[in-house]
């Protein structure tokens, strides 16, 4: 065994020797191989130096000239321009508390409700009402019977079918005093049938030329609220974090920042519906947030946090200036008016509210606002077919109010100041504290303290005016801007039963109350044909003039900020500022580029 061992061992070494030999050779040789192959021919580049050099000059040019040419041909074929996809983002001031249409009135909660929910109809920014959840609509002939014709292709964000029990619910709901919803006062007495499944009729107890324009606000589900207590519906979840609709957008997330009150902010992110009935939006998303003053959502503005800001009264040079800032200024269906209560004894008198009239100058307030507003001088707007130029509310004449006051019986003192009965004229107006207002309110103090018109001007945030002065006509002129919107049917504003204390809305602002225009306004919203209401509507104009119960002043304007690209707004009148999502569905904040 030890023998046999050692043969191996032997054999073994010798195998070993045989290799290391073997690799010293190889070794050996892949030197010789660099040497001759390599080193010695890499020491003749210097001799070909010339040829190398120009060579790599050749290449670098052919390369840096194909370059060259495909960057000269992107000019030919290529071009920036806006494409879908990307996320807006928007800025109001204000609070997120309610999305569902049948409650929502505000600012924020209105654009969200806008976005979430489709109504029958919806109004373009020229005025004309065309077709979002509707095909079609029939009036009979005595204007009083509305039968509308259903999409059967819509489909609520959770997967569920649209149809006519869904109309029926939404309006039977705004009906029920129960449910509390603002809309409930131009739905009284009007009949909702459902005839069949993608068909809903309208019967109204007296004809109503404006009725379509009532058929736009937002449709909610009857398979989820349905099986709401109507008391409870204002309280329930699904007006904030479970909102369902039709709209080109869906409820994502609600998240709320901040403890505090006066900086608590709210982020409502909608993302896109896919599965729209109409034209699918541009835009991947939407994010709506919610501010509690102006500086704070205009320092994330500057931050670019959001690209976006509405609702402003006014915009700065230093906004102006900033970089990619564009300016978005649209004329609403509205009118800012100085409304002067019939009710107070000093102006119950329409000689003294001629006078005022005559003492304001409206073309000077006017140029004050610092941009150029359509003006206004009549209770309807200059776009509207009722509007007769021959019959508007007079002009600025300090002369001829100083005459109607001295004919009123009110006597100027030595301080200028006019009495009469021992009764200074002294007023208290009431505004809104928006610079722009308080620019008109010291102009007022100072037109109708030339005529001897002391006036007292209180300026109050929005909800104080809504929860005071609006709603208990706490004043004795009122500063204020109307929706009228795209048809002149103002019978809200002026007809005497709207000044009643017991009235819905009591948005006769004035109080004024006149049998001839009454009449006027009764006669004119009860026909179809627009020369047959225009001429209606004419006694109305005239004592309205002679009469004189507010003065109008311009149509006041929706104003937006944006900020980069944004392309697809269409521009126009906006009967509110949610229409301005009109075009949403062409909105563009991205850009790529493109071949042409």
């Amino acid at each position: 065994m030890n023998i046999i061992d050692r043969k191996a061992r032997l054999k073994a070494r010798r195998l070993v020797r045989k290799q290391k030999r073997q690799a010293e050779a190889l070794a050996v040789q892949a030197d010789d191989d660099i040497n001759r192959l390599f080193l010695k021919r890499f020491s003749r580049l210097f001799a070909v130096r010339r040829f190398v050099i120009v060579w790599t000059l050749l290449v670098f040019m052919l390369g840096a000239g194909a370059m060259w040419q495909v960057r000269g041909m992107d000019v030919y074929y290529l071009t920036t321009s806006p494409v879908s996809g990307g996320v807006y983002r928007e800025g109001i001031v204000g609070a997120f508390t309610n999305a569902n249409p049948l409650f929502a009135t505000s600012s924020v909660d209105a654009s969200v409700s806008r976005l979430l929910f489709s109504g029958l109809f919806k109004v373009s920014p020229n005025g004309d009402v065309v077709n979002d959840l509707a095909t079609d609509l029939q009036i009979d002939d005595q204007a009083k019977v509305y039968t509308v014709s259903l999409r059967n292709d819509v489909t609520w964000h959770d997967g569920e079918p649209f149809d006519a029990d869904d109309v029926l619910f939404t309006y039977n709901a705004i009906k029920n005093p129960a449910v509390r919803s603002p809309l409930r006062s131009s739905w009284r007495g009007v009949e909702v049938t459902k005839v069949d499944q993608y068909t809903i009729q309208f019967e109204l107890p007296n004809a109503l030329s404006s009725f379509r324009l009532a058929l736009v606000n937002g449709i909610v589900p009857e398979h989820i609220l349905s099986e709401e207590d109507p008391e409870d519906l204002r309280s329930a979840s699904f007006n904030t974090i479970e909102a369902i609709g039709t709209g080109p957008f869906t409820l994502r997330t609600l998240e709320v920042d901040g403890i505090d009150a006066d900086t608590r902010q709210e982020r409502i992110a909608l993302a896109r519906n896919d599965t729209f009935h109409d034209v699918v939006p541009g835009l991947d998303s939407v994010v709506i947030r919610a501010y509690r003053t102006e500086d704070a959502m205009l320092k994330d503005f500057e931050e670019r946090i959001i690209q976006s800001m509405v609702g402003l009264t006014s915009v700065s040079e230093t906004l102006l200036e900033m970089e990619d800032v564009t300016l978005i200024n649209a004329p609403l269906a509205s009118s800012v008016m100085v409304f002067m209560n019939n009710s107070v004894a000093a102006l119950s008198d329409a000689k003294v509210r001629q006078a005022l009239s005559y003492a304001t100058d409206v073309e000077d307030i006017q140029s004050s606002l610092g941009f150029r507003a359509v003006p206004s001088n009549s209770p309807f707007l200059r776009s509207q077919f009722a509007y007769d130029p021959d019959i508007v509310q007079v002009g600025f004449d300090v002369e001829k109010a100083n005459q109607l006051l001295d004919e009123a019986g009110w006597v100027r003192g030595e301080d200028g100041m006019r009495t009469k009965d021992g009764q200074p004229l002294r007023l208290r107006l009431v505004s809104q504290s928006l610079s722009e207002y308080a620019v008109i309110a010291q102009r007022i103090q100072e037109d109708w303290d030339v005529v001897g018109v002391r006036v007292e001007a209180i300026l109050q945030p929005e909800e104080d005016i809504q929860a005071g002065a609006i709603a208990r006509h706490d004043y004795d002129v009122l500063l204020y801007g109307i929706s009228i919107g795209y048809d002149p049917d103002v019978f809200a504003y002026w007809h005497s039963s709207q000044a009643d204390p017991n009235s819905p809305t009591r948005l006769n602002l004035s109080e004024y109350k006149n049998d001839i225009a009454d009449e006027a306004l009764e006669a004119g919203r009860t026909r179809v044909d627009e020369e047959l209401r225009k001429v209606k509507y004419t006694p109305f104009l005239a004592v309205w003039r002679d009469e004189a119960p507010a003065v109008a002043l311009y149509q006041p304007r929706f104003l937006m900020v944006v900020r980069g690209t944004f392309e697809g707004f269409e521009n126009g009148q906006l009967s509110s500022a949610t229409d301005r999502y009109w075009s949403i569905s062409d909105w563009r904040v991205r850009n790529a580029q493109v071949v042409k």
